[in-house]
């Protein structure tokens, strides 16, 4: 490093210190380094800032972020200053221990991860994926870097990645397979602290996952493919919902419910499982050296339907209360209407405002029961769905977070994610 490098980055240091000790006045008891206690006895808050639903805020943000794993905290406890550098140099300018944790846009995703997609993403149906990958990109500094099915993997195309998500790599399995080199180059740049999600599930040709398992044998991950046809938990239309979240204290699965999956193929081996649907593993985690690995079943967790809610099918209670509030709203017109025709005979109104049979009062009535028992049945059906709600982009942010070495380009997840 330059000296005038170091030389800027103590001062900036001593600046922050100072200033962390200048706002410890007024305020919650403090203990001098500036960070005040939370009154409730639920954590520290960081200065300038109230606590924030969930967790404690970022300084001189508005919107709560979350310090919800001891990667953001010191061995006292304690904020560590998270996000708030500004520049990806290499250099741990507010001296927190983590490098490049800059997130410019508050949105979850390091501004200087660097991200590669191995194989393709879209599966043989032809479902969209633009969605997630322009997501991503709209969010970092740095644009998602491709490694197609037949690129050789070498050790110099894997050395700036810090994250790797393996998608479709039937290209791959036509052209042969992966060489016992290229298997050992990907396994060496997980134990020097890559981070590697892999995805199942692409193709109705269960051969065509083989490059991925020979990727993973290594690690001790893999799937249970042989047999399996296109997979498994394939009925009715995409996705099937799953609930079962195993581990809910894992990070990968902070704030997440429910996942969508279709056609999956079961993870195996000897990691930690996070998310199991009757008999099937669905995900596991684990680390490899200093390195990362997480496996997971299916690939709808990149498709545009489940990504976008704009996109994503409605399900059979969003169908009904669709169906609900147009019936109600031509039952508005209809009743409308009615007070405008005539009185039955010829009859007047009996006084200001008063009312007076009319041929379609019955047909009016019948219609407000009608709406008012179909609300009812979509108030009570969207209460019970509540726990189906997909928050696929959380489960992406968290994934990548934990992907991710732990003193580099960490980021808090904020609360409120916008997709």
């Amino acid at each position: 490093m330059r000296r005038s490098s170091v030389v800027a980055a103590s001062l900036l240091a001593l600046s922050f210190l100072a200033a962390l000790q200048s706002c410890s006045a007024g305020g919650s008891p403090s203990d001098g380094t500036g960070v005040t206690q939370d009154p409730s006895g639920k954590g520290p808050v960081l200065p300038g800032n109230s606590p924030g639903k969930g967790g404690d805020a970022l300084p001189g943000d508005n919107n709560p972020f979350l310090i919800d794993d001891r990667s953001l905290v010191d061995e006292n406890g304690k904020p560590r200053n998270v996000g708030t550098e500004s520049a990806c140099d290499g250099i741990d300018e507010n001296m927190n221990g983590i490098t490049d944790d800059v997130d410019k846009g508050k949105d979850g995703l390091c501004d200087c991860l660097h991200i590669g997609f191995l194989g393709a993403l879209a599966s043989d149906a032809g479902n969209n994926t633009g969605a997630f990958e322009s997501w991503l990109n709209a969010r970092s500094d740095i644009p998602v870097a491709h490694i197609g099915a037949r690129d050789a993997i070498t050790a110099d195309v894997l050395k700036d990645l810090q994250v790797i998500v393996i998608g479709n790599l039937a290209e791959r399995k036509n052209a042969g397979g992966y060489s016992a080199a290229e298997i050992a180059a990907f396994r060496q740049w997980i134990e020097n602290g890559g981070g590697a999600i892999s995805l199942a599930g692409y193709s109705a040709n269960e051969t065509d996952i083989t490059p991925t398992v020979a990727l993973l044998q290594p690690t001790g991950l893999g799937y249970d493919y042989q047999g399996r046809g296109p997979g498994v938990l394939g009925t009715g239309a995409p996705p099937v919902i799953v609930h079962g979240i195993v581990a809910p204290d894992h990070p990968t699965v902070a704030g997440i419910h429910a996942l969508g999956v279709y056609n999956a193929y079961p993870v195996t081996g000897d990691g930690q499982v996070i998310v199991r649907e009757g008999n099937f593993n669905l995900a596991m985690a684990k680390e490899v050296n200093a390195g990362h690995v997480y496996a997971f079943s299916d690939e709808w967790i990149t498709q545009d339907l489940l990504w976008s809610p704009l996109t994503r099918p409605q399900t059979p209670c969003q169908q009904s209360c669709t169906q609900c509030k147009n019936q109600c709203g031509n039952c508005e017109i209809q009743c409308s209407n009615c007070q405008l025709q005539p009185c039955e005979g010829g009859q007047q109104a009996a006084g200001a405002g008063g009312t007076c049979r009319r041929g379609c009062d019955q047909a009016c009535t019948q219609c407000q029961t009608n709406c008012q028992t179909c609300d009812q049945a979509c108030t009570a059906c969207s209460a019970l769905e509540q726990d189906d709600t997909l928050d696929i982009p959380r489960f992406w942010l968290n994934v990548i977070r934990w992907l991710t070495p732990a003193n580099e380009c960490q980021v808090p997840v904020p609360a409120v994610i916008v997709y």
